[in-house]
């Protein structure tokens, strides 16, 4: 059984034709199943993954994610798990003057990371409009 990789050209156009029909999907699986189905009406043999049509959707602006978070105990990475980009530290000054992070935040698409609700849950994705 053998497959192949759509590459990032051809993941776009699938997923501007998708939000173009369903501007809103409630879920990452609900956009990676209509994107996949794109794919197939071009090559049977595609295969994607639901993280990499994600970051697709993020790095060329295409989508507008509602992120639902849930907590976790496992320290925070300084790379973003929606996008992989780099997450920038927000900190504050206590009257002691020690400094404290109060979030994580990244600036490419809009994850934030406050206490111990750290971890995506859900992703809500909307058609971003040019």
């Amino acid at each position: 059984m053998s497959y192949r990789i759509p590459s990032e050209e051809e993941v776009v156009k699938a997923i501007e034709n998708c939000l173009a029909r369903t501007p809103h999907m409630r879920s990452q699986r609900e956009l990676c199943e209509a994107v996949s189905a794109e794919l197939a009406c071009q090559d049977q043999d595609y295969r994607i993954g639901a993280q990499r049509i994600r970051r697709i959707a993020v790095r060329n602006n295409l989508v507008k994610l509602e992120i639902t978070y849930s907590s976790t105990d496992r320290p925070l990475s300084d790379t973003c798990p929606v996008c992989g980009g780099s997450l920038r530290s927000i900190r504050n000054r206590t009257l002691y003057w020690d400094t404290v992070e109060l979030m994580r935040n990244c600036d490419s698409c809009g994850y934030s990371a406050k206490g111990t609700e750290t971890r995506p849950a859900r992703y809500g994705i909307s058609r971003r409009l040019r």
